[in-house]
């Protein structure tokens, strides 16, 4: 094996089958929970500025729980990674409504206010240009109450 420098294992959750929906629920909600407790981590650590780097875990935290969600309902892998799904947090949250999520007020107005950054990843991209989205803050419950709702 060739010599890779530092590296890291992480631990599998070999009981955990993504072919099954329980499964691949299950496989999403840990991504999605691991992305939003770095996001909580730093934006505890932040000096007031919603920077892109507790961003780019949030909007992908959101996702993968709006995943896990369509998920549990029947959607597989291959669907959710194709369109009309992709990275669309439109889509995704539209399609978890009509299986059943229950909408929290004002979520689907901050999910389409940071769903052109994150679809089209000018969140990961772009660092030369000004825009505007809702706080992290703003989502963590958002992605709590999905996440919740896959339990």
């Amino acid at each position: 094996m060739p010599y890779l420098g530092d590296t890291v294992t992480w631990l599998s959750n070999k009981h955990i089958d993504p072919d099954t929906p329980a499964g691949l629920c299950k496989a999403l909600g840990i991504g999605a929970d691991i992305c939003l407790i770095g996001a909580k981590k730093l934006d505890a650590a932040s000096s007031g500025w919603d920077l892109p780097d507790r961003q780019i875990l949030a909007f992908h935290a959101l996702e993968l729980a709006l995943k896990a969600f369509l998920a549990k309902h029947g959607l597989t892998r291959e669907t959710l990674r194709k369109k009309p799904y992709v990275h669309d947090l439109d889509r995704l949250y539209s399609d978890a409504l009509k299986r059943g999520l229950s909408p929290l007020p004002g979520s689907k107005e901050l999910i389409a206010a940071v769903n052109k950054a994150h679809n089209a990843h000018i969140i990961r991209y772009e660092f030369a240009t000004t825009r505007t989205v809702p706080t992290c803050k703003s989502l963590f419950p958002i992605i709590e109450a999905i996440l919740a709702a896959c339990k």
